[in-house]
């Protein structure tokens, strides 16, 4: 029976046997912490009562071991995307993401991987697929899903009618169970199994409870679970026997690709394997501490076709013919979906091609996308083709990333809808049988006709698992009680179709209310007699699958939340400045939790890839500034420091600008932050004048080069800056070139060039410290054919902003765009800049100083660096470049290795289809005839002052660490002759410091192979 006795608080005595037990990892009791674990990718928060960082398989042990004799409850937990609350709640949260990563080992020959729990299935795969094998559930999430959340999830994916769950292909786990004794879940006979059922341990009791589940309740098992194969609510009872109501309808493909059984599911007839069991157990019945999974081979192609229908029911009518022609992929794309997505000028027009497809000669309302994969390319473009004969083939990589753009840029809008109604996910993965997904959605259809609300409806139309996401606002408490009315009748919509409440993401506090509704009380009492088995005290995730609160509690936002905010100086515009302005706490709230940024890879978020704290990941960031304008601190002086902290760290690269799926702008809630702690309550360090005014600084120290670069230089002055700046005496800062820009140009001799006029904005970094960039950016633009005018500097507006001086950055915006005004009345000239920094800053955080500017609009539309003006076509419609003699001597083509500054690469595609940020800095290398290739990175960590800040030195070198710094000395060590290019200021000043390499800019590259 369980025991209700059960620890509200973390004691001292528990920290005390805590560190007795051996355990070596970390442990936070602390608010700011709490907080940032309160919520995953749910709808859902409560605040846990600490949180364990395990460093160690066996610190698991020690945790659950001394957590069971507190009557202590804990939650597992991995990277947080899960939507439906299984990560969260009122127990000690074990985060195995932080420490527990490795990959143990990886055979080859048996096709297999042992991994412990917080290991990213993204990284497993790219380890595997140096091998060309892959883990085959691949969800959509898999760039920051754990090993042990696709277990405790029983992950699925896209393909999953090849590959089925992740409970098809786990072969074993080293577990903790509740007691905190460990043990090995396999494949064992039921004879072995039997033997051990006669012990007295809680392993005895699993395996006598599973024995008698078997026999007991098989008849049950048959009549009432789900008819569809795609499941992940309660526990894989199923397995026991084995029997399944049908499988994944390519599995039999798969078995002979990949080894599996004949049956389905793969269990060995005569045995037992309690590892199927835990998957979608959401850690209620045991902790993983390594698990064994089965890998298959990676298909060497794959090819697209998408089909147009009159509305998403028709689209799901057609689904069960084209599994005939055995694609491994059908994705269902609503129009709406496509139609946001072209809301977006870059977007628009990447989906042109979409034009073609008609229905009765209208727009579709509905898309699929049908993937073929495998070996053979010409066997797959001939089903293909059988089925484009009514839609469009996509063969080439290209044209299928931008399928796939599509849905991600519609579902980012989407995510980022502006107020309090938003998309939720909470009927959100309910499944069917395939042949009944038609059914389903006219239905689901009617009901949120009945609430007078939309649901936006795409994803997994060939395994019959759609994603359902009804526009509610939680804030409402109209909105609520429909929350819980949709989702009961959602249930028994699906139930009356013999599908099940849920196809890919779990019971947690979303669903497991509705468990006993769907498997009766038989099946309901066989889960609770598993659940008392393994967990008496109901200790492991509690109120997950069993005894759960209802599903409309515990919720992130209600009628009561309530908060308050200061008066922005930004207006904040969604990225597509298509949509309404927002106010400030809507960009707070508008992280969902999904903890995209705390991928591995890409350009968001460099401070969790170095930290691999959730404070310092962009969803840490939102989470804390949310509740500090929600009062979840006890005073406003503890939430400003908990957030000053936080985002002590941020680079502002932009990086999450660029990938959250939400539009998360960390960078620019972050300027907006400190300057409103600043003008609140004063004192700023003295550096952030040195850095922020810089520009001007500069102007007043250029004239005395010689002797100010001395001094800069000397050990002395580096001493004091380090004890009374607070500056880093690791850091050189930047010297000043003895003539400046301005002044080589008054030494410039030529007959000047009569071409297109091309306005240059001048910066101070090119000025006083970088002028050889400016000469060369000229002399390119003058081999373009074009005459260049260049605007007076009026300083530095991007170190105003990234140092949180607003008031006096819109000043000098203003006062930019005046004078550009001045030179172009019209508004016809294009504006060309040579620091990303300070070019971006016009087309971008300006926008947002001045949104009903129409001037500025327009201005933002025609401003470029340098690389993408010339790769547009001037006035005689021929691309600028091209006007350009390079040398041509490919004997001598050098190799060139292209570091993108940040606000490059998280520029958006052009709405001309031109290429844009470092992009366009490779294409100009490419077409001045370098070999040139792009450094696959993120951001350098010099980050403008930051790196040179004492207190942030380390950190900026561990963020150079994690990708840049490696792959340039790999580089060099491959080709000793090798450029290293970087655009950015800061990024020469990093890469020399951080590699002893020296970088050049591209339009320096250009100039030097320009034939003169």
């Amino acid at each position: 029976m369980r025991n209700n006795t059960v620890a509200a608080e973390l004691s001292a005595d528990f920290t005390r046997e805590l560190e007795k037990s051996g355990y070596r990892g970390e442990l936070k009791t602390d608010l700011t912490t709490r907080l940032l674990y309160s919520t995953d990718a749910s709808i859902y928060q409560i605040e846990p009562l600490g949180v364990a960082f395990p460093r160690l398989q066996d610190d698991i042990a020690c945790l659950v071991q001394v957590a069971s004799h507190f009557k202590l409850p804990v939650i597992p937990r991995g990277s947080g995307s899960g939507l439906a609350g299984q990560a969260i709640g009122r127990a000690l949260i074990i985060d195995c993401s932080k420490y527990l990563t490795r990959l143990v080992d990886l055979n080859l020959e048996d096709k297999t991987a042992q991994a412990e729990p917080g290991l990213i299935l993204s990284a497993l795969n790219r380890l595997a697929g140096a091998h060309k094998l892959q883990f085959g559930p691949d969800p959509a999430s898999a760039d920051r899903a754990t090993i042990g959340g696709c277990v405790a999830n029983n992950a699925a994916g896209a393909h999953s009618i090849i590959y089925g769950m992740t409970s098809d292909h786990i072969l074993s786990a080293q577990v903790v169970l509740s007691d905190g004794s460990e043990a090995l879940f396999e494949s064992i006979s039921l004879g072995r199994a039997a033997q051990v059922a006669e012990g007295h341990s809680r392993l005895a009791d699993i395996y006598r409870t599973c024995l008698d589940i078997r026999s007991r309740y098989e008849k049950q098992i048959r009549q009432n679970f789900p008819a569809t194969w795609r499941r992940t609510s309660g526990y894989n009872l199923n397995y026991l026997l084995p029997w399944s109501p049908s499988k994944p309808p390519l599995w039999n493909h798969a078995k002979f690709e990949c080894g599996f059984n004949d049956d389905y599911p793969p269990v060995l007839r005569g045995e037992i394997n309690l590892a199927q069991l835990l998957a979608g157990s959401e850690g209620t019945l045991a902790i993983m501490q390594q698990v064994k999974l089965k890998l298959v081979p990676k298909p060497e192609h794959t090819v697209l076709v998408i089909l147009g229908f009159e509305g998403i029911a028709e689209s799901c009518d057609a689904v069960p013919e084209i599994l005939r022609y055995q694609p491994s992929a059908i994705e269902l794309l609503p129009h709406s979906l496509v139609a946001l997505a072209q809301t977006i000028p870059a977007y628009a027009s990447q989906t042109r091609f979409l034009d073609q497809l008609k229905v009765n000669n209208r727009q579709p309302q509905s898309y699929l996308v049908v993937e073929f994969s495998g070996d053979e390319l010409p066997s797959l473009r001939d089903k293909a083709r059988i089925l484009s004969k009514t839609g469009i083939l996509l063969d080439t990589p290209e044209m299928q990333r931008r399928a796939w753009a599509v849905r991600k840029a519609g579902l980012g809008i989407l995510m980022s809808k502006p107020g309090d109604a938003k998309p939720l996910a909470f009927i959100e993965d309910t499944a069917v049988p395939v042949e009944k997904l038609a059914a389903y959605v006219r239905e689901i259809e009617k009901l949120m006709a009945e609430h007078h609300t939309m649901a936006e409806i795409y994803a997994h139309a060939s395994a019959g698992c759609l994603h359902i996401r009804p526009v509610l606002s939680l804030k409402s408490q109209e909105d609520v009680r429909a929350l819980r009315t949709i989702a009961q009748k959602a249930v028994e919509i699906t139930l009356s179709l013999k599908g099940s409440v849920s196809g890919e993401h779990g019971d947690g506090l979303a669903r497991s209310e509705w468990i006993e509704l769907a498997y009766g009380k038989s099946i309901g009492q066989a889960f609770c007699q598993l659940k008392d088995a393994a967990d008496p005290d109901h200790l492991l995730n509690p109120g997950k699958i069993i005894d759960p609160p209802p599903m409309d509690r515990n919720l992130r936002y209600g009628p009561e939340y309530k908060a308050q905010t200061w008066q922005p100086v930004f207006r904040f515009q969604p990225e597509t400045h298509v949509q309404p302005p927002i106010a400030l706490q809507h960009a707070i709230e508008l992280c969902n939790g999904a903890g995209v940024c705390r991928k591995l890879d890409g350009v968001m978020c460099p401070s969790f890839q170095a930290s691999e704290d959730e404070m310092h990941s962009t969803r840490g960031r939102a989470n804390l500034l949310r509740a500090m304008i929600s009062g979840k601190f006890p005073s406003l002086t503890e939430a400003e420091q908990a957030v000053r902290e936080a985002l002590d760290l941020c680079l502002a690269c932009k990086g999450c600008k660029s990938e959250c799926p939400s539009g998360v702008d960390v960078a620019r809630l972050k300027y907006e932050f400190f300057n409103y702690y600043y003008s609140k309550h004063g004192q700023r360090p003295l550096r952030d004048y040195l850095f922020g005014f810089i520009g001007s600084l500069a102007k007043l120290g250029a004239p005395f080069a010689p002797i100010v670069n001395s001094l800069l230089a000397s050990p002395i002055f580096l001493q004091a800056g380090e004890s009374l700046l607070g500056l880093s005496k690791q850091r050189k800062l930047p010297q000043f070139k003895r003539q400046t820009w301005g002044a080589l140009r008054k030494k410039e001799k030529g007959t000047a060039v009569m071409g297109e006029k091309v306005l240059m904005l001048a910066d101070a970094f090119t000025e006083y410290f970088y002028p050889e960039n400016g000469a060369a950016a000229l002399h390119v633009l003058s081999m373009a054919g074009c005459q260049a005018m260049i605007l007076p500097i009026l300083g530095a507006g991007r170190t105003l902003i990234s140092k949180g001086f607003l008031l006096a950055a819109k000043r000098h915006g203003h006062r930019l765009v005046q004078l550009i005004k001045e030179y172009d009345p019209e508004g016809k000239l294009p504006v060309v800049g040579i620091e990303p920094s300070e070019i971006y800053t016009l087309k971008d955080e300006l926008l947002d100083f001045f949104p009903d500017d129409e001037y500025l609009s327009a201005l933002s539309k025609r401003s470029f660096t340098v690389e993408e003006f010339l790769l547009r076509p001037g006035i005689d419609s021929i691309p600028r470049i091209d006007k350009i003699a390079f040398k041509d001597d490919v004997s001598a083509k050098e190799v060139v290795w292209f570091h993108g500054h940040c606000y490059q690469k998280a520029q958006p595609p052009a709405a001309d289809g031109f290429p844009v940020g470092a992009e366009a800095s490779l294409k100009a290398l490419l077409s001045a005839g370098y070999r040139a290739q792009l450094i696959e990175s993120g951001c350098c960590g010099m980050a403008g002052a930051f790196g040179y800040e004492k207190e942030h030195y380390d950190f900026s070198m561990k963020v150079g660490e994690y990708a840049l710094f490696p792959a340039i000395r790999q580089a060099v060590s491959q080709n000793p002759a090798a450029i290293i290019a970087a655009s950015g200021v800061s990024c020469h000043a990093q890469i020399s410091d951080g590699t002893g390499q020296e970088s050049i800019h591209p339009v320096r590259l250009l100039a030097k192979k320009m034939v003169l």
